[in-house]
């Protein structure tokens, strides 16, 4: 049985609420080919977070599938409306990333921490706070797990995009947003796939 505790270890699945395991409708549709997701919204501190968790099946190995996951020049092809990615530190495992959105008359600029777990094949993230940021706050993960030949890519998120323009006009579409990575991975990597991110 296909169980959640593995996919969540790295952002706990009581920060995120999720259950243990998936229900036999979300199973379904994820061996279907189905995107999976579970939407949140919670307050920490005074941020109002938002995202949640979502799961992918990818025909692909975990192999290749981890090789573009782990590459952040790819970054621009996974994550929706991300415009350009540098990365501005390396040091071991640890990445610090500079990151531009573009999405109409918005964008929004910021550097995440990013650590890389080449062996359990997940990576954790993290606003750095100490750098400029045009977001409130953000965490989350993405986390391999192979299945029958093909892959399982877990992606979580939550974020706080700060009030005004970009949360009363990109809201909605930001939501749909924060979740869809998880798709994006696969329309990267399975052949004659459209990947529209």
């Amino acid at each position: 049985m296909l169980t959640l505790a593995p996919l969540l270890g790295l952002v706990s699945s009581a920060a995120l609420g999720q259950a243990d395991a998936f229900s036999p409708d979300e199973r379904r549709r994820l061996l279907a080919g189905e995107l999976v997701r579970r939407d949140m919204t919670r307050t920490d501190g005074r941020a109002r977070l938002f995202g949640g968790s979502s799961w992918q099946r990818v025909d692909a190995p975990i192999d290749r599938v981890w090789a573009v996951v782990r590459d952040p020049s790819r970054y621009t092809r996974l994550i929706p409306s991300l415009e350009s990615v540098e990365v501005v530190a390396r040091d071991g495992d640890a990445r610090v990333l500079r990151m531009h959105h573009a999405f109409g008359i918005g964008s929004a600029d910021y550097f995440l921490r990013m650590t890389v777990d080449d062996e359990a094949r997940a990576i954790r993230f993290a606003l750095d706070t100490t750098r400029p940021h045009d977001v409130r706050a953000g965490r989350g993960f993405v986390s391999l797990s192979p299945h029958r030949g093909g892959t399982i890519v877990a992606w979580g998120m939550l974020a706080d995009v700060g009030g005004g323009m970009l949360q009363q006009v990109f809201g909605p579409l930001l939501n749909e947003w924060l979740l869809k990575p998880a798709r994006c991975v696969r329309d990267e990597v399975e052949p004659g796939r459209v990947n529209e991110c």
